[in-house]
């Protein structure tokens, strides 16, 4: 009789789990295939975009200048849209002085410390705006809507997130330090997500066609020749630059087309969510992933380096052709991230590399 009720308790317990609309599986903290999966898909999009752009330059193709484009055009973004969902219940708890501090401490230790570990590695001392400026972004982004949030709830006794959200870009939006006014838009776009559940349930026709329009934009922007213009790429003109430029058009136009195709690929993984699986589990490791690919990146910073490089067999053969530097791209690509993987298991293994490497205080 125990094991009835026992058995019936667990089917019952796992239907509602199953049923469970995706913003009450957040508020429990369970992983979620489909938000790992997307941000596995946007770190290996990173990866294959340092590699053609620095190891081997298929950027001087015209096929890897489309490429190099289209990742630019959303894969940053789509990382920020998933930080400002994914983050929204934790700043809606926060009510007290103590609850706000918590939550820095546990941000500084989460992203902050293996920046610092990784900067002391590689002997970069400012680790405030270090090289890995995406992940000193997110941190800063995290933490000025967390303090904003919390002020508006403090003077008004209610989280009113339009309110919060206004502040936040009001502040961040001339802030051109680590890219965080051309991101904060983006941040934003994540929280008004999460608000009015746009990623709660999936939507087979809506997204699909959402991505067609952003391709479709990116088509139309590119034969105009507007990514001929220098002060297209958010890494040569931020909002500032481009408003006492008069370009202030090309900031919108990139802001438009970052936020459509960044919901449409969320989407899309939410369309064909699956199981947890092994892709699903590195995408939990997305930071680590970022750390470890740019450290490898980094000797092709160095002029010498690059010339042992390119007398080497492996880059004389694989830079013949528009093919072959393809190929080239993508055999590095993979023993990247398969390094980066099997250097992120054996940090797991103890528990000072997964504090000072991983951000994380436990093995999960």
């Amino acid at each position: 009789i125990v094991f009835y009720y026992k058995l019936r308790y667990l089917i019952l317990n796992n239907s509602r789990i199953i049923e469970m609309p995706t913003d009450q599986i957040l508020n429990r903290g369970q992983r979620i295939a489909w938000l790992d999966n997307v941000k596995m898909f946007a770190m290996l999009c990173v990866i294959l975009g340092h590699v053609m752009t620095i190891v081997i330059k298929t950027n001087v193709d015209l096929s890897g200048k489309i490429i190099e484009h289209f990742i630019v055009a959303f894969n940053m973004p789509l990382f920020v849209i998933i930080s400002g969902y994914s983050n929204l219940n934790t700043f809606n708890k926060i009510t007290k002085w103590r609850e706000l501090i918590d939550f820095v401490k546990k941000s500084v230790i989460r992203i902050l410390l293996p920046v610092v570990t990784f900067c002391v590695i590689g002997l970069t001392p400012n680790f405030i705006f270090s090289p890995f400026w995406f992940l000193n972004m997110i941190l800063y982004l995290m933490i000025g809507f967390a303090v904003i949030h919390f002020a508006v709830y403090s003077i008004k006794k209610q989280h009113m997130l339009g309110v919060s959200v206004l502040l936040f870009l009001l502040c961040f939006i001339w802030v051109n330090k680590v890219w965080m006014g051309e991101m904060c838009t983006y941040y934003a776009v994540g929280l008004l997500c999460k608000k009015y559940g746009i990623f709660d349930r999936p939507k087979r026709i809506i997204f699909p066609m959402l991505l067609l329009l952003g391709i479709l934009i990116f088509v139309i922007f590119w034969w105009c020749g507007v990514y001929v213009y220098r002060e297209s790429s958010f890494y040569a003109c931020n909002f500032t630059d481009l408003l006492s430029l008069n370009k202030l058009e090309l900031w919108f136009e990139r802001q438009l087309l970052a936020g459509i195709l960044g919901v449409a690929m969320i989407g899309l993984f939410l369309n064909y969510n699956g199981k947890y699986t092994l892709f699903s589990k590195m995408g939990r490791y997305t930071l680590s992933f970022y750390l470890f690919h740019a450290m490898m990146l980094r000797p092709f910073r160095n002029d010498l380096i690059v010339d042992i490089f390119h007398d080497t067999w492996f880059y004389q053969y694989f830079s013949g052709s528009e093919v072959l530097r393809w190929c080239g791209v993508f055999i590095i690509f993979i023993m990247m991230t398969l390094i980066s993987w099997v250097l992120i298991c054996v940090c797991k293994k103890w528990k000072w590399t997964r504090l000072f490497c991983l951000g994380q205080k436990s093995n999960y």
